[in-house]
């Protein structure tokens, strides 16, 4: 079988969109007619690297450090370092300098550096290499897929799962910045880009009109892998006496955080909620902050997190609940992208509602028969939560459409991932 050279620093055991995306193409691979190999960012002592699966298991990975110790991280810095940012109990580690794990340390040449010599190695230990895929960002895998590609001939895919410039400045802005030129190199090299959602395509090709070709773009969607076993066909639930709500929270601006927390505490109040009525399973990279906005306030005692952590931890979470909800702040970079566990809560058939930006997530979950809010809207919150809390009590929470569940399963992307393979010539 021929073989994939896999460049990412998202991979599990993290808990990324990146991570899950990544872990998703590589383990259903062998289904389009490749093995994957895949150079990864270290993984976590005590913790599985794999993940629970029907799918073909990954079995090259190459990490590009040893394990990290997080034996001593409390809650929140153990949230951080699955999602990939730096925290400050590890960060002066040896094992954390020399992998260049997080997006937040310098310019990750470190990572860059020991996953070339990886890279040089296995290309010349497997001829049969024909393909290459890199992930981004961070920028790193796919500055050096760029560097590959020019010595060697192969398919190269680049998948752009956000904007490479997170400031976003809109089409025809001068605006100059290191993150803004490397985004402008990378996507007007010339090699075929892939991209989650249309929204992203098109803010592409509207930022780089006419230098952008159209056809080097290709909306690969993310999706959800049903081989899982928490896929597996339920016996139906007893109607419980408890809420359970699945909060994705991402990170967001202070200002949208505080009318979250004031919109969600205003329906426990308007509802006259108990104590023990409803549980708030809270997953995301915007967590830590959240913990630390709620701590001595009542309604600190609704939100649970997972101690453990991981992709199958956060499934676990989601279909353990009544409804799954994203939560996303008022930021440019959130119109673009669509966080990856709500196509797994989609996959689920869980009831869907989102507070976000006009964008990419509240389009998918309208779509999915679900209920939407506009981030920083304290009252349309509460309203929102009101909203599905009543229709859960009777039993009427909307289902998303079958037709849109078989739109995005995995067989569903890998078969436009090898569509835009084939369409692309060798580099």
């Amino acid at each position: 079988m021929r073989k994939a050279l896999f460049l990412t620093r998202n991979f599990p055991p993290y808990v990324t969109s990146g991570a899950s995306r990544a872990w998703k193409f590589a383990s259903n691979l062998a289904a389009i007619g490749w093995e994957p190999v895949v150079i990864a960012p270290p993984a976590i002592s005590a913790m599985t690297p794999d993940v629970k699966s029907g799918s073909n298991p990954v079995g090259e990975i190459y990490r590009t450090a040893p394990d990290i110790d997080a034996s001593g991280l409390d809650v929140s810095d153990r949230n951080d370092l699955l999602h990939g940012h730096a925290v400050p109990a590890l960060n002066q580690s040896f094992k954390l300098k020399i992998s260049g794990l997080f997006r937040d340390l310098s310019d990750g040449a470190v990572w860059e550096k020991s996953a070339r010599e990886t890279v040089g190695r296995l290309l010349e230990e497997n001829p049969g290499i024909d393909l290459l895929y890199a992930q981004g960002p961070p920028l790193e895998p796919l500055m050096l897929a760029l560097e590959v590609a020019r010595n060697h001939s192969f398919s190269v895919m680049l998948d752009i799962t956000e904007p490479l410039d997170p400031s976003m400045p809109q089409p025809g802005d001068s605006a100059s910045s290191a993150a803004a030129e490397a985004e402008e190199h990378i996507l007007l090299s010339g090699v075929p880009l892939l991209t989650p959602t249309r929204v992203l395509k098109e803010y592409f090709l509207k930022k780089y009109h006419g230098r952008l070709d159209y056809g080097k773009v290709t909306i690969v969607p993310s999706a959800f892998d049903a081989s899982h076993p928490v896929f597996r066909k339920q016996v139906s639930k007893i109607p419980g006496t408890v809420l359970r709500i699945a909060l994705l929270v991402d990170a967001m601006p202070k200002a949208d955080l505080k009318s979250f927390i004031a919109g969600l505490d205003a329906w426990i109040k308007a509802d006259g909620i108990m104590s023990g009525a409803v549980e708030l399973s809270i997953l995301g990279d915007g967590v830590p902050e959240l913990l630390r906005r709620v701590a001595r306030k009542p309604i600190e005692k609704l939100f649970t997190i997972d101690e453990t952590g991981g992709i199958d931890r956060e499934l676990e979470q989601c279909r353990n609940a009544d409804f799954f909800c994203v939560v996303q702040g008022n930021q440019a970079l959130s119109t673009s992208i669509i966080p990856d566990r709500l196509f797994d809560a989609l996959g689920m058939g869980l009831p869907l509602c989102a507070i976000a930006p006009e964008g990419a997530t509240s389009r998918l979950v309208l779509e999915a028969g679900g209920v939407y809010a506009a981030a920083g809207d304290a009252g349309a919150i509460m309203e929102l939560f009101r909203a599905m809390a009543s229709a859960w009590s009777f039993r009427s929470l909307p289902v998303p459409p079958e037709v849109l569940r078989q739109k995005h399963t995995i067989a569903a992307a890998m078969s436009e991932l090898k569509g835009a393979i084939a369409s692309q010539p060798l580099i």
